[in-house]
């Protein structure tokens, strides 16, 4: 079966993703090589258009590769992933659903893609499960129990743990951007706004668009309010390591909010120190202050995206979607016997205390966010940027549990 690269995957709409030859590199493995019919299952992944975030699409190769080359696929048999090039739009989303559905695949993963909620009632007609990290949309988040299963929190978990980074370093002042789009409005008039009123933390925000921004601009408008702490509520990635760039070269030396960002700290040298990221999963560079278990995950991370020519791509977008693969690929295995769309649901219906890939542990009970059937997890972690560009988590510990009482009434 031939591999297809996803190098080429932002000019076309969707393609196949199949390791089930020998690519080399060093994750490898002696599981028996995956024989018979491959489980095909379905992506979702924002790889086109202003926002696009190629780096999922790479971390979905790896998986691939990871999943067939070392674990010997899933109950014996390979694994590929159909991915849909997704690009903002609901009309995309809504073919890529469609085609899903034509196609019969058992689930969908949820690359984070911000238009993934169009495709939520198709699926969820459907009976199609989607999964993933976390979700791209609050519409994919309110799916009901069983037609969606995250590994982490909520979208609106971010914005908590965000300004509880905010409190926790006692800051109370920030001005941070995200890209104009009315769901980025929304998540800051429902969320961001009033999280950090009941915080006291006065917060002004930036929307820059998502393609031509001047973020030497936006520097600007953030220096001058004078805030304890600038910064990202969320960009690509090029647009946080330029808006950084920006803010030190204007002067601010104070720090810096990255939100999930980390390419720039490979660019910035040791000006990125001291800018704090926060993730949904331990990330390469935190590895030195990760529990062994984890460093050895991360090893497994790096050395798949190597084998698969991605070696300089380990973002946290890619280890998002790298993840996924991995988890969805055990927990199916556990479960074992036919693979449909029923059966995937009954199976993360039934995960518990479930260790997974470089996260949390989670259980998909439907309990674990108040209101927020789909989450399986309610901790978050953050890392500091040091001198030498490698991260440590704030917390010794790494995850943090956040309170759900903080967030506003819906």
């Amino acid at each position: 079966m031939k591999k297809l690269h996803i190098g080429a995957i932002a000019a076309v709409a969707a393609l196949t993703v199949s390791a089930c030859g020998s690519s080399g590199g060093d994750a490898s493995g002696d599981a028996a090589a995956p024989t018979g019919a491959p489980i095909v299952i379905g992506a979702q992944a924002p790889i086109k258009g202003a926002t696009a975030y190629p780096q999922t699409a790479y971390g979905l190769e790896a998986g691939v590769h990871y999943v067939n080359e070392v674990l010997g696929g899933i109950n014996g048999r390979p694994l590929e992933v159909d991915v849909c090039g997704g690009d903002g739009s609901p009309e995309t989303s809504i073919n890529c659903a469609n085609g899903f559905v034509s196609k019969n695949v058992p689930l969908v993963i949820d690359a984070v893609d911000q238009s993934m909620g169009a495709a939520v009632p198709i699926l969820g007609s459907a009976g199609i499960p989607i999964i993933g990290t976390l979700a791209g949309s609050f519409v994919a988040d309110a799916a009901e129990y069983g037609q969606a299963f995250y590994f982490t929190g909520p979208v609106s978990f971010a914005a908590l743990a965000s300004m509880s980074a905010l409190d926790t370093m006692g800051k109370t002042t920030a001005s941070l951007a995200v890209n104009e789009s009315p769901t980025s409005h929304a998540y800051v008039d429902d969320l961001i706004m009033p999280i950090a009123d009941g915080m006291g933390i006065d917060v002004s925000v930036q929307y820059p668009p998502a393609s031509g921004a001047n973020l030497n601009v936006v520097a600007a408008t953030q220096l001058a309010d004078n805030p304890d702490m600038a910064g990202v509520i969320a960009l690509p990635e090029d647009g946080c390591t330029s808006l950084f760039q920006a803010l030190r070269r204007q002067g601010y030396e104070d720090t810096i909010l990255a939100g999930s960002c980390s390419q720039f700290i490979d660019e910035m040298g040791t000006d990125a120190a001291g800018i704090v990221t926060q993730p949904r999963l331990w990330v390469p560079l935190a590895k030195e202050s990760a529990p062994a278990e984890v460093q050895e995950q991360l090893d497994i991370f790096a050395d798949a995206m190597d084998a698969v020519g991605y070696g300089n791509e380990l973002s946290s977008r890619s280890i998002y979607t790298f993840a996924a693969i991995v988890n969805i690929a055990q927990i199916l295995s556990d479960h074992g016997g036919e693979i449909t769309a029923g059966t995937v649901t009954d199976a993360f219906k039934a995960v518990k205390d479930f260790p997974s890939f470089a996260g949390p542990t989670v259980t998909c009970d439907g309990q674990q966010w108040p209101g927020v059937a789909t989450t399986c997890n309610a901790q978050a972690i953050f890392f500091e940027v040091q001198e030498d560009g490698t991260l440590r988590s704030v917390d010794e510990n790494g995850y943090i549990d956040l309170d759900p009482s903080l967030m506003p009434a819906s």
